[in-house]
């Protein structure tokens, strides 16, 4: 028992030295979103991508992007050290609420279930949530 106790002891220290070494090494710093990140990241997931009308939420950690080619909306995501995009369709927004200055959104993606942007301003989330209206008609 004493043994298996040690061993356990043992692991635990193992891996917060294994933690503590990797966030010394390669920090804990998260991406920010902005319109050249959001961009580069759409480009990289959507062939033929072009940047169009971008807003960021006040805290740089998500951002909304139109593709200048058909009008579809791009929500970017800072998830780690990288970014998510998902697009916004018909079907995959359940909800687009605003509150204020923000946007709540449900989302019908498991692994993203919803998301809050808070804008600096309330006629960005008022535009944008005319054009998620868009995608409802």
């Amino acid at each position: 028992m004493a043994t298996q106790l040690l061993y356990l002891i043992g692991s635990l220290a193992g891996v917060a030295a294994m933690v503590g070494l990797c966030v010394l090494l390669f920090g804990r710093g998260s991406a920010c979103v902005d319109a050249a990140s959001a961009a580069a990241c759409l480009r990289g997931d959507i062939p033929g991508f072009r940047a169009g009308a971008f807003v960021a939420a006040t805290d740089n950690k998500t951002g909304l992007m139109e593709d200048a080619c058909d009008g579809a909306l791009y929500l970017v995501t800072a998830r780690g050290s990288g970014l998510v995009s998902r697009r916004l369709s018909r079907a995959f927004v359940r909800q687009a609420l605003r509150d204020g200055a923000a946007l709540n959104l449900r989302l019908a993606d498991f692994t993203f279930p919803s998301a809050r942007i808070a804008f600096a301003e309330e006629k960005s989330a008022l535009d944008w949530e005319r054009r998620f209206a868009r995608l409802a008609a």
